[in-house]
């Protein structure tokens, strides 16, 4: 038996031993819908919001009113004296209500500004498997490029022009490219598993990605710039936010009076069947505590929403897009020239010379170098390709949504 056939026979038992997984081919576009109604950031901004909605109604909560008795007896006259006191905030007339409103409108944005950040995981997770599966098919063509040489390694070596080193590097050659393709198996099952925890898949079924190249970019920015800067959910979920947190600063600085306590008084003489009314106040002098740290706590939050909200000044915002959008369109350029015109010609010269070696008017060292090229250019195709795919990426995570999304609003 050959060493080429106990290596093809390994190969068969190897792959036999593996245990057979029904996988299903799942186009991007499932993908993100499933990622929008399963992906676990959906769940928890869902569960947020119910969290938030329910707290605003402690905001708008009015302590119930206290009523004191006191019975008592004085040089044997009875008196019944009674108390009716309601706590009182200046934040309970209108500010609590009023912030109550604008803070479940900001935890109602917050949810739906989650949309463009769970879109842009799934679509990495999905371009992370393709990555994956890209680089063992790249693997794999190497292996049947070095074995489909290997007939003709056989006749050279019969006639002379090559000995079995060549033939044994060959063959370590494939295999190595096998064993690498085999280690990526690993890889790919946990990127399918990861892909399927974010779009809500249980089954046990390996999920295979087509290529995600989506849309080609635009001539240039200027749509991109337009959608970015009026991009809705994102800067309504800040202004709403900052919104918030200024209605929470008014009532900090509406209660640095402190408590007051204001009722009604009752009082009644028994024997002479008299009564006496009159109303009353309990206050804490704001002499050392003028609710200074929930107002410097509540300013800190103004300034951070603020800050954040500058983060999507206009000019900034079309600066970055127009920076990540040079980056893609470099990146892609570079991709595409690559797999469509440098891989095929080095395609091309492998096929040539393999020819020529069948005709007998080339040698074991003419192919060799080829061989090695055409790895070479591979690998730096897969490699362009996955900066192409990153960039694409950055620039989708600077317009706050996916390219497909920008370049329809411009069309409409």
């Amino acid at each position: 038996m050959t060493k080429h056939s106990i290596f093809l026979l390994s190969g068969w038992i190897l792959s036999a031993a593996l245990p057979c997984l029904a996988e299903e081919v799942l186009p991007l576009s499932t993908a993100l819908r499933e990622g929008l109604k399963n992906h676990p950031d959906i769940l928890a901004a869902d569960a947020d919001l119910r969290i938030r909605l329910a707290e605003t109604l402690a905001a708008t909560e009015v302590p119930n009113p206290r009523l004191e008795a006191e019975f008592r007896e004085l040089t044997d006259k009875p008196l019944l004296e009674l108390k009716l006191m309601q706590p009182v905030k200046r934040s309970y007339f209108g500010l609590r209500r009023n912030y109550a409103v604008i803070e479940q409108a900001s935890a109602r944005a917050d949810a739906r500004a989650q949309v463009a950040g769970v879109l842009n995981d799934v679509y990495s997770r999905y371009a992370e498997l393709w990555a994956v599966q890209e680089l063992q098919a790249i693997r794999g063509q190497n292996r049947e490029d070095l074995l489909s040489l290997r007939e003709s390694f056989e006749k050279s070596m019969k006639a002379g022009q090559g000995g079995t080193v060549e033939l044994a590097l060959l063959d370590a050659e494939a295999a190595n490219e096998a064993a690498e393709r085999e280690a990526l198996e690993s890889q790919r099952l946990s990127r399918s598993a990861a892909l399927a925890r974010r779009i809500g898949r249980r089954s046990g079924t390996v999920i295979t990605v087509e290529r995600p190249s989506g849309l080609s970019l635009p001539a240039n920015s200027g749509a991109l710039e337009s959608f970015a800067i009026r991009r809705t959910p994102l800067r309504l979920a800040l202004l709403k936010r900052e919104e918030a947190a200024r209605a929470r600063l008014s009532i900090a600085r509406a209660d640095r009076l402190g408590p007051m306590e204001a009722g009604l008084l009752v009082g009644r003489d028994i024997d002479h069947d008299n009564f006496s009314v009159g109303i009353g106040f309990t206050m804490d002098l704001p002499l050392w505590n003028r609710n200074e740290a929930a107002i410097a706590g509540a300013q800190a939050s103004v300034d951070a929403a603020r800050s954040e909200l500058r983060q999507f000044e206009p000019a900034r915002v079309s600066a970055v897009v127009k920076l990540r959008y040079q980056s893609a369109l470099s990146a892609e350029q570079s991709a595409i020239r690559y797999r469509s015109e440098v891989v095929p010609l080095f395609e091309a010269a492998l096929a040539q010379a393999r020819d020529a070696m069948a005709k007998g008017q080339g040698s074991i060292a003419q192919l060799q170098p080829i061989i090695n090229r055409l790895t070479q250019t591979r690998m730096r195709a897969f490699e362009l390709q996955i900066s192409a795919l990153e960039a694409r990426a950055e620039l989708e995570g600077a317009l706050g949504g996916r390219l497909e999304e920008a370049l329809a609003t411009s069309v409409r």
